[in-house]
């Protein structure tokens, strides 16, 4: 499993009033990442245990004016109307204890209490509900959580992925902090072949796309071209990507400098 950017799993939505079952949706979210900015878009839809979809998820958890939070995988995971786990909740919850600790540097403390925290809920969930949590599973991996802001004068990255131990039965988790570029990489997390694809630039449908981007982007304002082009890896990925019904919807986008989080577009109702 190949981490940061090229992670092949699915989102789900956002915690409601009322929990399903089981559910999984598809995503698209990508990333674009310097030791000065991030840049991030990703789509807006989201699957129920039923195959229904809806347009209208929040994929991105804001934790405070210079960090955000994402994952790739199942972040939802609740039986008869009750969630046994929420990734979403946590990271807040572990952002904000972070915070009040003044833990220094919070985002990576926010991260591994995240980590520990959905290990335990996870294993909980394992001996509560064994077969519903098996089927929260792709690829042995429950799901991969994505700190990432501006913090003591740089950007800063982790990922902590939540696995199942086959031997143990029990879930783990493993603690990845991303190295910082001087330039921006772009790469996408859920359903990524495209934005793999065309940020290599080696195919004749890369390097086409590539040229069309080269042609645009002289009108886009300098301080909104990284955004802009990862929100139109988004929209490569909703038009050709095998399987482009698991991403659609709105197209949510932001960038984190030192001045903090400027957004630059968000759908009504999510992260004021």
């Amino acid at each position: 499993m190949k981490r940061l950017a090229f992670l092949l799993l699915v989102l789900v939505p956002a915690l409601r009033a009322e929990f399903e079952t089981q559910s999984i949706a598809g995503t698209v979210v990508v990333i674009g990442w310097s030791s000065t900015k991030i840049a991030v878009a990703v789509d807006s839809r989201g699957f129920d245990d039923t195959g229904k979809y809806r347009d209208d998820i929040c994929k991105i958890v804001r934790l405070d004016g210079h960090s955000i939070f994402t994952a790739a995988g199942n972040i939802i995971h609740a039986r008869d109307g009750r969630a046994l786990w929420n990734a979403q909740e946590a990271a807040s919850a572990a952002f904000k204890q972070a915070q009040t600790a003044g833990s220094a540097p919070r985002l990576s403390t926010a991260a591994r209490s995240w980590g520990d925290h959905m290990v335990a809920s996870i294993n909980q969930a394992l001996a509560s509900d064994p077969s519903g949590s098996m089927l929260m599973l792709e690829n042995n991996i429950f799901l991969t959580g994505v700190f990432t802001g501006f913090e003591n004068g740089s950007t800063e990255l982790y990922q902590v992925e939540i696995e199942f131990d086959s031997d143990t039965r029990q879930a783990k988790e493993k603690f990845y902090p991303e190295r910082q570029r001087r330039t921006i990489h772009f790469g996408a997390l859920g359903r990524n072949e495209i934005v793999n694809e065309v940020v290599a630039d080696k195919t004749r449908f890369a390097r086409a796309e590539q040229r069309k981007w080269a042609a645009s982007e002289t009108n886009i304002p300098a301080r909104d071209r990284d955004a802009r082009w990862a929100i139109r890896l988004v929209q490569l990925t909703m038009m050709y990507h095998p399987q482009k019904a698991d991403v659609g919807g709105p197209i949510d986008a932001l960038e984190i400098t030192s001045k903090g989080i400027r957004w630059v577009e968000r759908k009504p109702g999510c992260n004021p």
